[in-house]
């Protein structure tokens, strides 16, 4: 049984006190889809995370930065060493996912609750369908958000 649950709703609507999850480069950038959201609303985690690529380059490709913050923390799933045509391909993007959600999950040592988009599925192009195997292979428990897209 699945321990995935859908809403649709934004994901920074997600309650206090839980960890927000996306999907990251190993290059420092936050400059497209969810991932400018993210910088948008949490500049310091952003400081957190530029500085981190800048430290440990690509070796954290299949690692989790978990930023500790006042209303959310944020956890940075390092799937993929760069962005745009160099990203990583999708079975290279689903090994990191696979291994930076254990190392999200052995962090996670309060037990809180958490929250994602559909990973991987956005800027990466990785059909969400594979991630969602591996989330479910792991038994992650995690509220994935769709935002309702208002219709005009």
């Amino acid at each position: 049984m699945s321990k995935l649950t859908y809403i649709k709703k934004d994901i920074f609507s997600a309650p206090k006190n839980s960890i927000l999850v996306h999907a990251c480069n190993a290059r420092g950038s936050w400059g497209a889809g969810i991932a400018l959201a993210f910088r948008e609303r949490y500049p310091d985690a952003y400081t957190v995370y530029q500085q981190h690529c800048k430290v440990n380059g690509s070796a954290i490709v299949g690692t989790c930065l978990l930023i500790p913050g006042e209303h959310h923390d944020i956890a940075c799933l390092f799937t993929s060493k760069a962005y745009g045509r160099q990203k990583d391909n999708p079975e290279q993007i689903l090994a990191a996912t696979r291994t930076a959600m254990g190392d999200l999950m052995r962090q996670n040592t309060n037990g809180k609750k958490i929250h994602a988009c559909q990973i991987n599925s956005g800027k990466f192009g990785v059909p969400w369908v594979d991630t969602e195997r591996i989330l479910e292979e792991l038994n992650v428990e995690m509220t994935i958000y769709d935002p309702v897209v208002p219709t005009t």
